[in-house]
């Protein structure tokens, strides 16, 4: 069985495949040079008030959990595992990207420069390690393997707007500066370009013992969302359809390769 990537917006020599790098480059650049990170995270953030601005932008914030991500990937289990060793692999270069940077600029949160009087939070309280935001690499890793990896245009497209809604949503819930979101849409886009070189010169695992293995940690990823894990933020409805959605698929896929 060999999974060839389907309706591929791109190919990894096109430039189509650097424009979101290259997006978020330029706008760091003009952030940067006309000074307006501060004021831009003011007008964002204040997108959050209200009942229904917490709710919907803390639905949208947990989109950018890895443990949220981990698990939606238990729906492509069966289908599509040549997403799941793609991303596998891209998850390693945005640890590194992630762990490596927030200890190395320790920048302040928003939070500790601002004031509580000054913005609004959503969700648990953070102070340091702003840049960059974790949140968004992880959905623009996902986001970046599902789309280089071959899928319908169309839901390639809904894929990188429910990416940079996580990505947004983490302005709005005061924890990061327009900066951090940039720097992790940037570092999670090339995780998920060196994902999939790697996962395309690498044979995917397809055997039965290799898949059932895979299998089992996104079954555990998935019960681990449904009982142990708190998002930290108030989006308990959405936890809980991606972990019952992710349990119940691959719990399936899990019984046709023990009958297989």
């Amino acid at each position: 069985m060999t999974m060839q990537p389907r309706h591929s917006l791109t190919h990894l020599s096109s430039p189509w495949v650097w424009l979101i790098p290259a997006f978020t480059l330029v706008a760091a650049a003009v952030i940067l040079l006309f000074d307006t990170n501060r004021s831009l995270f003011l007008i964002v953030n204040h997108w959050g008030r209200g009942e229904f601005g917490t709710t919907f932008w803390a639905n949208a914030t947990i989109l950018g959990d890895t443990l949220v991500a981990f698990s939606l990937l238990g729906l492509l289990a069966r289908k599509r595992p040549d997403i799941i060793w793609a991303l596998l692999i891209a998850a390693l270069f945005a640890t590194v990207w992630v762990h490596a940077l927030k200890p190395l600029f320790d920048n302040l949160r928003p939070l500790a420069v601002l004031g509580s009087d000054m913005i609004n939070v959503i969700g648990v309280e953070l102070h340091r390690n702003s840049f960059p935001s974790g949140h968004t690499t992880t959905a623009f890793t996902l986001a970046g393997v599902i789309c280089l990896r071959g899928i319908h245009p169309a839901l390639a497209i809904t894929v990188l707007l429910l990416a940079t809604l996580a990505g947004i949503s983490r302005v709005v819930v005061g924890a990061h500066w327009p900066i951090d979101i940039l720097a992790g849409a940037l570092g999670g886009w090339i995780a998920a370009v060196l994902g999939v070189a790697m996962g395309n010169k690498w044979a995917v695992p397809l055997g039965k013992v290799a898949q059932i293995v895979i299998t089992l940690i996104l079954l555990v990823c998935g019960l681990t969302l449904l009982f142990l894990h708190d998002v930290q933020y108030p989006a308990v409805g959405l936890q809980m359809l991606v972990a019952v959605s992710s349990v119940i698929s691959v719990g399936g896929y899990l019984l046709y390769l023990y009958r297989r």
